[in-house]
């Protein structure tokens, strides 16, 4: 099952971060490709989301449910589509400059698309994951990194270059 870790940090607190999280229309707003949203009730939502594949718009009707949550602290939901299954894990981490979000992301994908969504997830995830990391910061504003991070650590390259960058143009 493919996955990916992301990790960044944002200028507000946990409790925050965390209304922010489970407030799912506002949350799926800054995820890109979602086109609607539909509320079930407070723990599932349907999704309507847009990937292009070439030029094919590849069109997933999702079900979003939270399976577990530790409010402020951690949250486990899963979403399914008729060719894909997703499970993600978010945990909060408060500190001195703000809340550390560390998001993990599985994506399988099943029956005659199974390939097709295993390679466009592999393809687009980093891409997608700092999109979604640029929105909350715009959002939240961007917290300092606590410790500098070596490239492959930390989150990745595009986590290690983002800090860097919030670094060299940041006031001093």
């Amino acid at each position: 099952m493919p996955q990916r870790e992301a990790r960044f940090a944002v200028n507000a607190p946990p409790a925050e971060v965390w209304r922010f999280i489970r407030d799912i229309e506002s949350l799926c707003a800054c995820i890109p490709g979602v086109e609607r949203v539909r509320l079930v009730d407070d723990r599932t939502a349907e999704l309507t989301v847009r990937e292009k594949v070439g030029v094919v718009p590849l069109i997933l009707a999702l079900t979003a449910t939270i399976d577990a949550e530790e409010p402020p602290r951690r949250l486990h939901a899963t979403a399914k589509a008729e060719h894909l299954t997703m499970e993600i894990d978010v945990a909060l981490q408060g500190h001195a400059s703000g809340t550390e979000l560390v998001g993990l992301l599985k994506v399988a994908g099943e029956g005659p698309l199974k390939a097709v969504v295993n390679s466009l997830f592999e393809r687009r995830a980093t891409e997608r994951t700092a999109q979604f990391a640029q929105t909350l910061e715009q959002r939240f504003g961007a917290a300092a990194p606590r410790k500098a991070a070596a490239p492959g650590e930390g989150g990745g390259i595009l986590a290690w270059l983002r800090r860097l960058w919030q670094r060299l143009t940041s006031p001093s």
